[in-house]
Parts: structure tokens; C-alpha cells; sequence
């Protein structure tokens, strides 16, 4: 089995932090980092300063998340543009929305980049908005008498529309990830978003996955046949549980697949996906594009298709 991605390994942090934000218990993020980590952090305010070492990253981790997010009623993260890795790492932009019944939210967004060595990270840095801190320095002189005390411990939102758009940022979050890591053809890290009985419809040709190993063993005949699949998403739109994704898809028949000879074609076409999630994960897809357009454009008759998808669907 291959070493896992750098996004592969992200994705594995990131589900960590998340669920330390919640229990309090950081020991699986500290698992993550590699002894001589740094967390640089120009301008963080009272979200904390720069730190060096494991245990000192971890630590100013969890007094940011215990001093401030469980301040507020509800913490709503989002991946708002990427993660994508690049030779200097894997890079995202986020928001994080921070809501306190009777008084107004504090929202703002900022760069992070995660740099691994062997498996580890070596380096998180996150740069918040320029104005961020003194936002929220002035927000927590203002009304910081009204927050909970700072190391409160955590309990889920209760308003509704605190609950709903947590949410559809959750499921943002995970679609927009999801289509990075299919569009650089990285299984792992496209599984690392999925729960063990994630299921893959792609309505279009028939084809059910219909727990994780049978996705797996499906993305990879796919990958194999258009080893160059990526696709641009224009547009989200989610309600209870559910998120569309839709965009556009560009392959090329450029390997064998199940016996067929490749043509050399490429295609680009319009799409959308139906996601469901729970749980901090992706429960399924449903991957809708127009099949004929796929044929006529990679040059197969469209019945060779439907005979290539029953066989895969066995």
C-alpha cells in the first residue's frame, strides 16, 4: 500500500482537530506533529502567538479553541477555497463564524498552510485577516462579560439556525475537499473523507459502489481509464444533510478499461453530485453527468458503454 498524500494526511489532521474541539482530548493532533513542529501565527491577537515544539503548538492550540471558540454558543469552521497541496505544502482558506445568542456573530477568514516531513507536520501557518485581531480584541473588550467563561467545555448549538448552518458548512467543507482530492486522482485522501459504508452511485452508467473497498476498487478502473479526470466547481447549495455540488468535468480516454482500448479523447462536461453526510463525514454520492455527450465526445458507441457498466457493476 502506497504512502499516504500530504492530502491524505490533512484530511486525517483536520478530523483530529475537529474532534479535539469537541472532547478536549488532544492527544490524537499531538499524534500528528513531529517533535521540532512550528505553529506561525503573525497577528493572532487573542487567538495566541507563534510557538515551537510539539507540546508547545498543542498547547496554544487548545488555549485559542479553550479561550475563545467555547466562549460562544456555536463555532462554525468552513473550507472556503481549497485545501490543494503544492511543493510547499497543502494549502486552504478558511472562515470561522462564532455566535453568541444576543449579541453579534464575529466571522473572519484567513490563509493556512500545513507542511509534512515523513508523515508528520513540521509546520502549520495561518495567517488571519489582516484586521482580525483587533476585531476580536475589540469584540472580546466589548462584550466579553457575555461569553462563557474562557475553558468552558464544549456543548453543541441549540439555536436552529445555529444547527442548520453548521451543517451546510460541514457539508461544503467536505464536497469541496472531496472534489480536490478526485481531481488529483488520490484515492486515499478522496476515502479519508467517506464513512466505512460511504456509498458511490454514478447514476449515469449504472454503477453502484456500495461500501468504501468497493469505491476504492471503482475509482481506481476509473482512474485508470482517465488518468487526467478533474473537475471546476461553480456552485454549492445544501440543506439538512445533503449538499449539491455542480460544475464542470474534463477526462481523457487515455488508459484501458476493462478491455477497451483507449481513444485518445477527452470530454468536457457538465455535472452534478448529490452529497450526504454525518458524523463528520461523507455517507454518499450521487454523480449525475449526460452519458451520450461522454461517448460521442471520447468516440465510443454509447451501447459499448452500457455493456462496460454492467460488467463493472457485477
Amino acid at each position: 500500500m502506497p504512502a499516504p498524500s500530504d492530502l491524505e494526511l490533512f484530511f486525517t489532521y483536520m478530523r483530529a482537530f475537529e474532534t479535539a474541539c469537541l472532547s478536549g482530548d488532544w492527544s490524537p493532533v499531538a499524534a500528528r506533529f513531529a517533535p521540532d513542529a512550528r505553529h506561525d501565527l503573525p497577528g493572532g491577537g487573542p487567538f495566541g502567538a507563534s510557538t515551537h515544539g510539539r507540546d508547545a503548538v498543542i498547547a496554544g492550540l487548545r488555549a485559542s479553541v479553550e479561550g475563545v471558540d467555547r466562549r460562544f454558543d456555536a463555532r462554525i469552521p468552513e473550507i472556503v477555497e481549497g485545501p490543494v497541496p503544492t511543493p510547499d505544502g497543502v494549502v486552504m482558506r478558511y472562515a470561522l463564524t462564532l455566535r453568541r445568542a444576543g449579541l453579534p456573530e464575529l466571522r473572519f477568514e484567513g490563509d493556512h498552510r500545513t507542511v509534512f516531513e515523513s508523515g508528520r507536520i513540521v509546520l502549520l501557518e495561518d495567517v488571519p485577516a489582516p484586521d482580525t485581531a483587533a476585531r476580536a480584541e475589540t469584540y472580546l473588550a466589548t462584550h466579553g462579560a457575555k461569553l462563557k467563561p474562557s475553558g468552558s467545555p464544549f456543548a453543541p448549538p441549540t439555536a436552529p439556525a445555529d444547527l442548520v448552518d453548521l451543517d451546510a458548512a460541514v457539508g461544503r467543507s467536505l464536497a469541496r475537499s472531496y472534489g480536490h482530492a478526485k481531481s488529483r486522482r488520490d484515492i486515499g485522501a478522496t476515502l479519508a473523507l467517506c464513512h466505512e459504508n460511504f456509498r458511490l452511485d454514478t447514476v449515469s452508467l449504472g454503477v453502484v459502489a456500495q461500501d468504501r473497498k468497493e469505491t476504492e476498487q471503482q475509482l481506481g478502473l476509473f482512474f485508470r481509464a482517465f488518468p487526467d479526470y478533474r473537475v471546476t466547481l461553480d456552485g454549492m447549495a445544501s440543506s439538512a444533510g445533503t449538499t449539491t455540488a455542480w460544475g464542470t468535468a474534463q477526462l481523457t480516454f487515455d488508459g484501458d478499461f476493462l478491455g477497451t482500448q483507449p481513444t485518445g479523447r477527452s470530454a468536457t462536461l457538465p455535472f452534478f453530485s448529490v452529497f450526504t453526510h454525518g458524523f463528520g463525514g461523507l455517507t454518499g454520492e450521487r454523480f449525475f453527468f449526460d452519458r451520450a455527450s461522454l461517448c460521442e465526445q471520447i468516440g465510443l458507441p454509447l451501447e459499448a458503454v452500457a455493456k462496460l457498466a454492467q460488467q463493472v457493476s457485477r
